[in-house]
């Protein structure tokens, strides 16, 4: 076990930080609540026992995790401090090493962006004029002026996409105002994300993307849309100004350029269609409310026998949505016991029991990740920052939402088909004397998790469990308590989550140990 000095001076800092943020919550005596429960916490001596984990042992784990007094675990939150020491001292107890450089805690910067006012006029050949019309921007700092920036109109930007060989346009638009069609041409179902786009404009030169909004849809739902995930990595670039704007006041600043807005976009429809570079230049004055915080990744290692540098990696994300409704409602908090305390609370589990066990060749490392809820973030920043070889993790196991199956369930494995894992997996699965599901409708939820942000950089990533293969119970949680405050332990399910549990620690057995899973070839 690790000395218990080390992680006290980490939460030391870990704290000391967190004081100096202003809170996103009316808890001022939270800072106080943490290190008292950290004097618990520490001075408490676990037993490390091989005992399998039962639905008491997840419970415990969920209800403190999605208690009150977590506040909903939101990133950079005193909330999300204390859920971050509560699962360190369990790491820590069970004997498990700090995994991210010596330590259990990786602060992960992330940067809020909220809408706080926006002026704009054109110049064209009416003239110059100052618009009040339908507009909402973000800009890439607190305060963002344009001035006179030339606009060019990309229609539905549908060269961006990989040509046969894999190539992508490279025209550039250095200093200039990309304005563009938010929805999809008639008849196309799908294609790239206005985020995507306006990370394509960026990366190729643009000072500013502006999306128009299509005439059905009601501006206050495009406002929300355009708000919604506005929580990104300090280090990601973001292009100066991202914009909506109405239809109605799309159509003038095209007409201050003397042209017809249907016209174009008629125009653009075409298999052909160009860039048109219009004869009309942007100004913007864009406030933006910019909040600087650090969110928590918790690490840990459970070293391997051998000396070959391969890690079987297990995840769950421990962040939730925090105080979620107004100050007028009695239950203001979003608990997240199923999603993702559950998920947290086996990871936990897994982690005791094989941290009791002879060690096994591979290490294995257990991280619980910050953000998740965001997009993914706490994933991105780990992996970005991985302690660990990328190309030695031979496979990841990510945990979320799991207590909604009851016991008996079909496991279904959310990536099948995508890694050389599925074929091991389906043995485990059947030795602990479950069923496995080879549906692949499952795969619908490959990049709503954690795994993804793996798989992206080439780890062999996948979610395995019973949640996710009764469509009746899934659609009833996702419609239902799924994000709310009402997913708290009232009628929790655990039945199925205590299996998935036990199949997660057979799972580490088995593919930390060569002999069964010898790998990819390298």
């Amino acid at each position: 076990m690790p000395p218990k000095d080390c992680f006290c001076c980490s939460s030391n800092r870990l704290f000391a930080r967190l004081a100096q943020r202003k809170p996103k919550c009316d808890a001022p005596i939270m800072i106080v609540r943490v290190f008292a429960a950290l004097a618990v916490l520490f001075s408490a001596s676990a037993s490390v026992a091989q005992i399998p984990p039962t639905e008491a042992d997840l419970r415990h784990h969920i209800e403190i995790l999605a208690s009150d007094e977590f506040e909903g675990r939101q990133p950079g939150t005193a909330g999300e401090a204390l859920t971050a020491s509560y699962i360190a001292s369990q790491f820590s107890a069970a004997g498990l090493l700090p995994g991210f450089r010596g330590n259990y805690f990786q602060p992960v910067a992330l940067v809020t962006r909220s809408d706080d006012r926006v002026t704009f006029s054109t110049r064209g050949p009416r003239g110059t004029r100052q618009h009040d019309g339908e507009i909402f921007a973000l800009g890439n700092t607190d305060q963002v002026t344009l001035q006179d920036v030339p606009v060019v109109f990309v229609g539905h930007a549908l060269d961006i996409e990989s040509d046969s060989d894999g190539a992508h346009d490279s025209r550039r638009y250095d200093g200039q105002a990309v304005l563009m069609l938010r929805d999809h041409p008639e008849g196309a179902e799908d294609g790239p994300s206005f985020r995507t786009l306006i990370a394509h404009f960026r990366e190729r030169g643009a000072r500013a993307v502006i999306g128009i909004v299509k005439p059905d849809m009601p501006w206050e739902a495009a406002m929300m849309g355009m708000r919604f995930r506005q929580t990104y990595l300090a280090s990601q670039p973001l292009t100066e100004v991202e914009a909506i704007i109405s239809w109605l006041s799309a159509t003038a600043i095209i007409g201050d350029a003397g042209l017809f807005l249907p016209t174009l976009l008629a125009q653009a429809s075409a298999v052909d269609f160009e860039p048109i570079t219009l004869d009309l230049s942007i100004s913007m004055q864009v406030s933006t409310a910019i909040d600087r915080y650090d969110g928590i990744n918790v690490v840990a290692r459970l070293p391997g026998t051998d000396q070959r540098g391969e890690t079987v990696l297990f995840s769950a994300h421990h962040d939730h949505f925090g105080i979620c409704r107004p100050d007028s409602d009695e239950d203001r908090i979003c608990n997240g016991a199923v999603d993702n305390a559950s998920g947290t609370a086996a990871l936990i589990e897994t982690a005791r029991v094989l941290a009791s066990e002879p060690r096994l060749p591979r290490d294995i490392l257990f991280v619980t990740t910050t953000a998740e809820e965001d997009g993914l973030l706490g994933a991105q920043a780990f992996v970005q920052s991985i302690p660990v070889p990328l190309d030695g993790i031979v496979a990841a196991f990510n945990l979320d939402t799991i207590a909604i199956a009851p016991a008996g369930a079909p496991v279904g494995i959310v990536g099948r088909g995508m890694t050389p894992l599925d074929s091991l997996i389906d043995r485990v699965v059947s030795e602990q004397g479950r069923t496995p599901h080879e549906g692949l409708e499952v795969n619908a939820f490959v990049q709503r998790h954690d795994g993804w942000a793996f798989y992206q950089y080439g780890v062999p990533a996948v979610m395995v469990g019973g949640s996710f293969t009764d469509p009746e119970l899934l659609t009833g949680f996702l419609r239902g308590r799924y994000h709310r405050y009402d997913d708290d332990m009232t009628d929790i399910e655990l039945g199925g989550a205590t299996e998935d549990t036990l199949l997660h620690i057979a799972l580490g057995r088995a593919f930390a140990d060569p002999a069964r899973y010898p790998g990819p070839r390298r």
